[in-house]
């Protein structure tokens, strides 16, 4: 589904505000919102004509052609911003009222304006001089959310039945449950999304002000879709239509509780709690994002005026950790926003089937057809116990029928899933699998140095069950029929869980920052691989579930983990409204801004190291490192700024400072000292183009720290100078990464707060925008019609019946690009510059 609304954002936000904090605004109730936008950029004098509606995307976004944002200023008390932008563009422009269509109107305390198209040819430097302008903004339609349902190939299996559907251990979560009996009572949390199914008894079963979803507005209505994307809000944001079921799913992360449910349909394998499971949730249906590393964006400008009212944001960082340094997302820079990052959960739950000696083996369904759907008792069939390449793409080569069957996997195999057991059907087999899953599904890790990601969903037959298993699975199979033949497995159509190895490291899909002026993105991390949570009865049927519940994963699932972390530390404080934030009476409880928030949950977050390894994961990666909320809400420490963004070594300041402040109510004695973080070399020699992932090694930054060790009393602080020396070993012309931790040790209570630091080896002016050099032979150029690249000096000619391909390929990020056609007769020629 194409979401097309980011029109909506700041009325969205706007109205979240209104719901958080008694703030009054007057928003046009005849909604239409229909599109998102995002940063874009046309000189003012270009004409901009009739463009083809097929405008070719810029990764999800798809630019709306001649429509606008336009915000006016607030102190011009404009009070019909339609008939201003008629009368101007009419009289002074010539443009004609019939060509104006207006899209919305929004009129707030925080942002006044309206969203238009013009149908005829004009200037943007018309819509800029509309009087009273003061910004104008792009619109774009872009996709909507993304997450991963994968299983985790792991030949670990957990016996203990209790095992946790979340991970709240490896978060505090757990200790703020059972110590402090802290649930989030009473806070409000918008869960901004493709809706909720409220009527799930994990989430209360209701909407209206008595419920768990007790508020919020559907933004497009239930018909909505890339072909009908013509939106009817309404007021009932019920989703119990769409096949992911992605807004529930996020939703129960936060709330649910799905303890003592038995009702058929909604029973979890084990009963289980959100973060918050008794926050009080709304619920807005969009969910929109994409790639940005400029936080000069509408929906990032529309983050931080709300946060700056005293509305914590959380955004997920974004999914493209398999395409290198700075693939954050947008709103995710906003200044005014957490970015989150994932690691993964501790367990997963899995279809299993059981050998003959009783022990369980788990599979990835395939998507067609499914897993098996009743208790059936079988043998396996090996096809082909020598086969390395395309076991199985021929008829089965053994008799199978009433038999699974048992294909091996292999990267050069010239067919698929579908295909080896659709033949497999054909022959009379009962059932289908394949093994060596750790290069098809879930994800593999491999030495280059150290991590490539690959993920690849199994389709399996579409006519009889199938599933994947992993290589060392297999290898159990192959050892239990060369026995005997005859040996019964039992397939079942049941859950249990599996352990995943990579618990409590990164997953393999969180994107890295930083943003594109080398600012801090991620801050923090959470939970958001392999997490178990609600989901539509909807999507469970499409799904093939046999209960309202499914393990997603994505940092859209790492996001909410941490919203309902702050949501138990402001219920820890008496939830004190927005409306309390710069409050310095004492006769008040006062929220604390963002900033304060952000210091205290960054300052107390655990650093994580990479996988397999003793090196922390680089900063820009993880951030501050995973959410502790329990000692958030203990700590007797806190740290500001909580995060050093050191730009490059070239601008790079001699010297830095931060405040360590005692909190608690007993002196406290500390130690400050240096912890580095992996070295990211996101580039390689002889090549302009990023690596998919960075290689890491461990040269760590030199810190000298003054002073290293005090006391302070309770309510005292402290500044601390600090000096960094990137490493010596590090290339500058690469452009590396270097980043660590400063630890603060309080040798009373024995806790240990941290400040995460990164910045760039080298002059970051210096780095490649557009890709010249690349080993996938791709780079920015004009191309014939036979995909060759034209080479620099090499003369083509250009008629108006012909042209040539330009394809523009980046490596680091850039604001703007532009691209100029000069005729080879002018005397003088202009060469266009990164």
């Amino acid at each position: 589904m194409k979401l097309t609304m980011l029109e909506a954002f700041f009325v969205m936000l706007i109205m979240a505000l209104m719901l958080f904090a008694n703030v009054h605004a007057d928003i046009d109730s005849a909604f239409k919102i229909q599109e998102k936008f995002n940063e874009f950029m046309v000189r003012n004098e270009e004409t901009l004509s009739d463009i083809d509606s097929s405008s070719e995307t810029m990764s999800d976004y798809t630019p709306i052609p001649n429509t606008y944002l336009v915000e006016f200023d607030q102190n011009a008390r404009i009070r019909n911003f339609e008939q201003v932008i008629g009368d101007y563009l009419e009289r002074n422009r010539g443009i004609p009222r019939s060509a104006i269509r207006m899209r919305q109107i929004i009129s707030s305390s925080l942002f006044s304006g309206a969203s238009f198209s013009v149908n005829v040819e004009h200037s943007v430097k018309s819509i800029e001089s509309i009087p009273n302008v003061i910004s104008v903004y792009p619109v774009y339609s872009v996709s909507g959310p993304k997450y991963f349902k994968h299983y985790a190939s792991s030949a670990i299996k957990s016996n203990e039945r209790a095992a946790s559907a979340i991970a709240h251990d490896l978060t505090g979560v757990a200790q703020v449950h059972d110590e402090i009996k802290n649930f989030g009572k009473g806070v409000r949390v918008a869960v901004i999304d493709t809706g909720i199914d409220y009527l799930h008894p994990a989430l209360g079963g209701c909407f209206g002000p008595t419920c768990k979803v007790a508020f919020g507005y559907d933004l497009v209505g239930d018909g909505y879709s890339s072909a009908n994307p013509n939106p009817v809000p309404d007021d009932d944001p019920l989703d119990n239509c769409s096949a992911g079921s992605h807004g529930t799913h996020v939703a129960g992360i936060v709330a649910a509780n799905a303890t003592a449910i038995s009702q058929t349909g909604f029973t979890p394998i084990v009963p289980f709690v959100g973060v918050a499971p008794q926050a009080i949730l709304g619920a807005f249906t969009m969910s929109v994002g994409g790639p940005g590393s400029f936080a000069e964006t509408s929906d990032a400008i529309a983050a931080q005026r709300v946060t700056d009212k005293g509305v914590y944001f959380t955004i997920s960082q974004g999914n493209d950790g398999a395409q290198g340094l700075q693939t954050g997302g947008n709103p995710a820079i906003s200044s005014g926003a957490m970015a989150v990052a994932s690691v993964d959960n501790s367990n997963v739950p899995q279809l299993y089937f059981i050998t003959p000696d009783g022990k369980e083996i788990f599979y990835s369904a395939g998507n067609s057809f499914g897993g098996w759907q009743s208790n059936v008792n079988s043998i396996i069939v090996v096809n082909d116990r020598q086969a390395t390449v395309n076991d199985g793409c021929s008829d089965p080569v053994k008799p199978v029928t009433g038999a699974v069957v048992l294909y091996s996997y292999n990267p050069a195999d010239t067919c698929n899933s579908a295909v080896r057991c659709d033949k497999a059907a054909d022959a009379g087999a009962s059932g289908c699998l394949i093994y060596n899953v750790g290069a098809i599904t879930g994800f593999i890790l491999l030495s280059a140095p150290f991590f490539i990601s690959i993920r690849v969903h199994m389709t399996g037959s579409s006519k009889i069950p199938s599933g994947s298993i992993s290589l060392a699975d297999g290898q159990r199979i192959l050892a239990i029929t060369a026995q005997n033949a005859s040996a019964l497995f039992s397939f079942t159509n049941r859950l249990g869980f599996a352990s995943i190895a990579t618990a409590g490291t990164l997953s393999s899909f969180s994107a890295f920052g930083p943003t594109g002026d080398l600012l801090f993105k991620p801050q923090i991390t959470g939970i958001g691989g392999f997490v178990y949570s609600t989901i539509s009865s909807y999507a469970a049927a499409q799904q093939k579930m046999s209960d309202a519940y499914a393990a997603y994963s994505g940092t859209s699932m790492a996001c909410p983990y941490l919203a309902g972390t702050l949501a138990l530390f402001l219920a820890q404080i008496g939830n004190p409204g927005p409306e309390t934030v710069g409050n310095n009476s004492t006769n008040t409880t006062r929220r604390p801004s963002f900033s304060e928030v952000r210091n205290l949950f960054q300052s107390n977050a655990k650093p994580v190291n990479i996988y397999g390894t003793q090196m922390l994961a680089t900063i820009v990666r993880q951030g501050a490192g995973l959410v502790n909320v329990f000692q958030a809400l203990t700590a007797n420490t806190i740290i500001s700024p909580s995060e050093l963004a050191l730009n490059d070594t070239l601008r790079q300041e001699k010297s830095y400072t931060i405040k360590v402040s005692n909190i608690g109510k007993k002196t406290a004695w500390y130690k400050i000292s240096h912890r580095g973080a992996a070295l990211a070399t996101g580039a390689q020699p002889e090549s302009d183009q990023l690596l998919p992932t960075p290689v890491y090694s461990s040269d760590y930054a030199d810190v000298f720290i003054w002073p290293s060790s005090f006391k302070l009393q309770p309510g005292e602080s402290f500044i601390v100078t600090l000096r960094f020396r990137a490493p010596l070993t590090a290339r500058p012309e690469l452009l590396p990464i270097f980043s660590g931790f400063i630890t603060v040790s309080n040798y009373v209570d024995g806790k240990v707060s941290h400040v995460p630091y990164a910045g760039v080896v080298g002059d970051y002016k210096n780095a490649k925008i557009l890709v010249r050099r690349s080993p996938l032979g791709v780079g920015t150029g004009l191309y014939t019609a036979n995909g060759l690249m034209i080479s620099n000096g090499q003369n083509m000619n250009f008629t108006t019946s012909t042209g040539h391909l330009v394809i523009l390929t980046i490596a680091w990020t850039t604001r703007v690009i532009f691209i100029e056609v000069v005729s080879a007769e002018e005397s003088t020629h202009y060469a266009a510059d990164q």
